[in-house]
């Protein structure tokens, strides 16, 4: 069960749009943009994309990946839980503001332990004693803020090819320090795909904005690994997830002690000639959730692609949906 860690060598964009005119971009990248940017990969390199994909779209896939979290300063970040023990003393806003947690404290909630509560990033990052001070010198800006990474807005503009008008937009990225970027971890039989895939991507890109230079990266090596592949009993999941039917969103997402978040996803895609489709919008459980019993939740690859275009008839466009579990241990005492 490998550990990718992958230096940015530029901003990240990875938006989501939040109205008509307005986007929020993201520090991290969830598991289906990943799962697209390896696929698009081996489209490019002449691989078998449909054969590849098989297996996923039986339910058996030949891998699972995490989504990409942040890596700052040598720490791994987890997504905080869906659901905080109570025993911790984090209530209301203070316990919906914490968004990440470094792996320690993660391990530690995992254990049943009560971690000292030491914040960074405007409380919405959670550290040890050690890990608060150690960033809070390496990451102090002139303001007098922490900031372990920073968002920007950046104008541009677009010219109709036809009329010659202008049309001003704006669009969000994210920058992390020299060295630092995002992590993820794979298990499975054919993780080599993924290390074929990320030879090529570290020079075209993650995310949006790869014509400008976002999104390259440089692959770190590591020896670490998640450990932990739970069989049975409840687990957190680090990737997006997608149940297969209602069946499995009684089994999973409707028992005592789940807790999970759910986001829209939508997004673009293109057809055989290069023009530019609005995908399916689907609904799918966020990262951080808890589900009661691994065994029930299996996940799948979800039919997105856009509805009554004829270009797409026979075009699969699919949105990755496969959850990635570890041990919840002591955090189901929510």
């Amino acid at each position: 069960m490998p550990i990718y860690q992958l230096a940015l060598r530029g901003a990240l964009h990875v938006g989501e749009a939040v109205s008509v005119d307005r986007e929020m971009v993201h520090e991290w990248l969830p598991s289906d943009s990943l799962f697209a940017a390896l696929v698009s990969a081996w489209a490019s390199s002449g691989a078998d994309v449909k054969a590849r994909l098989l297996g996923f779209a039986q339910g058996q896939p030949p891998f699972r990946i995490t989504s990409a979290f942040p890596w700052v300063g040598r720490v791994r970040f987890f997504p905080a839980p869906a659901a905080l023990p109570d025993r911790l003393g984090l209530i209301g806003k203070e316990a919906k503001r914490v968004k990440w947690i470094s792996d320690t404290v993660f391990a530690q909630l995992r254990a049943g332990m009560l971690p000292e509560k030491k914040f960074l990033h405007d409380d919405t990052v959670w550290l040890t004693p050690e890990e608060h001070t150690r960033l809070s010198q390496a990451y102090l800006n002139d303001d007098g803020r922490v900031r372990l990474w920073q968002t920007f807005v950046v104008p541009r503009v677009t010219v109709d090819r036809v009329t010659n008008a202008s049309n001003l937009f704006h669009a969000g990225r994210v920058s992390f320090k020299s060295g630092d970027g995002l992590w993820f971890a794979a298990r499975g039989a054919q993780t080599e795909w993924i290390t074929d895939a990320l030879a090529q991507l570290a020079d075209t890109g993650l995310g949006g904005l790869r014509n400008y230079g976002h999104g390259a990266f440089e692959r770190i090596p590591t020896d670490d690994e998640l450990l932990d592949a739970p069989t049975m009993g409840a687990g957190i999941s680090l990737a997006r997830y997608a149940p297969n039917d209602a069946d499995e969103i009684r089994a999973a997402l409707q028992q005592n002690g789940a807790a999970y978040r759910l986001v829209n996803v939508g997004g673009w895609c293109t057809d055989d000639a290069g023009r530019a489709w609005r995908r399916r919008s689907v609904r799918m459980v966020a990262e951080g959730a808890i589900i009661p019993d691994v065994t029930r939740a299996h996940g799948k690859l979800v039919a997105a692609q856009p509805e009554n275009v004829p270009e797409f008839k026979t075009r699969p466009v699919y949105r990755y949906g496969i959850p990635f579990f570890v041990t919840a241990g002591e955090l189901m005492q929510h």
